[in-house]
């Protein structure tokens, strides 16, 4: 994986793709790190299956992954919201 002028070059499960945007390179390569490692754990799981196949598991995954997490954000601001106003009654109070 390269920086290129046009764009950073990264290899996704064989593949050469250069991602353009505003990002920063470093993070984009972590992020098509994390993609490519995804891919050859569900390549090594399902075998012999087609590299189309194994991208829409990987983004199923993927996306199983980002819904807990907000599903677990949702869970956590619940909460915080509780602490913070059980803390201004506390607060209220003299303590």
């Amino acid at each position: 994986m390269e920086e290129n002028k046009k764009g950073v070059c990264v290899d996704i499960f064989g593949s050469e793709y250069v991602i353009k945007g505003d990002g920063n390179a470093d993070y984009t390569k972590e992020v098509a790190g994390y993609v490519d490692s995804k891919m050859r754990e569900i390549s090594i799981v399902t075998s012999n299956v087609s590299s189309l196949k194994v991208a829409i598991l990987t983004a199923l995954n993927l996306a199983d992954e980002l819904y807990k997490l907000k599903r677990e954000k949702v869970e956590t601001d619940k909460v915080k919201e509780k602490v913070d106003a059980l803390i201004n009654v506390l607060e209220g109070q003299g303590f």
